[in-house]
């Protein structure tokens, strides 16, 4: 099975070495994450795209070291209320509206936008924030591409991380979040 891995940066994928792993640095933010990946798909015709990151957890069962997958993310910056539609509403361009986009994982919520989630949302019962999956859900989608998400939880949504946390909980736990995805290829079909 083709899986391409996307990540917002190099040190994301740096503990992705199997040679079935097709590897893209997005860039980070909804924006870049949304052309390179449907540059990526285009290039490479994956299997399935893979997701992986870091995320700030919303809900004091996930802690500071663990890895979640997800069943699906929604858009925390598509609000069209004032136009009658459900937060979180993308408009595609037929016409028709998605608010959450599937995913193959297990039963988590993931919440993603453009910026840094300092705050816990109260319109989806979300585990976790990100700042690229919806969009690499979203390219994947269009492209009729399966999708799976793991992030790596690196921060406690509300708390401040420094810096040097967040690269120290990152080196420590890539090998385990490429742990993850490669016993999620070997049991996919």
């Amino acid at each position: 099975m083709k899986a391409l891995i996307a990540a917002s940066s190099r040190e994301e994928l740096s503990a992705f070495k199997d040679e079935r792993y097709i590897k893209v640095v997005t860039g980070v933010g909804l924006s870049l994450a949304a052309v390179n990946t449907v540059k990526a798909i285009i290039e490479f015709d994956p299997d399935i795209v893979i997701n992986i990151g870091s995320a700030g957890s919303l809900k004091s069962c996930h802690p500071v070291g663990s890895v979640l997958s997800f069943s699906s993310v929604y858009c925390k910056d598509q609000d069209l209320s004032l136009y009658h539609l459900a937060p979180y509403a993308t408009i595609m361009s037929d016409g028709s509206t998605v608010r959450e986009m599937k995913l193959i994982g297990d039963e988590n919520i993931l919440l993603s936008s453009s910026s840094f989630s300092s705050e816990k949302d109260d319109l989806v019962n979300a585990d976790a924030a990100d700042m690229e999956c919806y969009s690499v859900a979203l390219a994947s989608y269009l492209c009729r591409k399966r999708c799976a998400s793991f992030k790596l939880i690196t921060d406690i949504v509300g708390e401040r991380p420094l810096i040097s946390d967040y690269k120290r909980i990152l080196r420590e736990g890539r090998i385990h979040l490429e742990e993850e995805v490669r016993m999620f290829l070997d049991n996919i079909r």
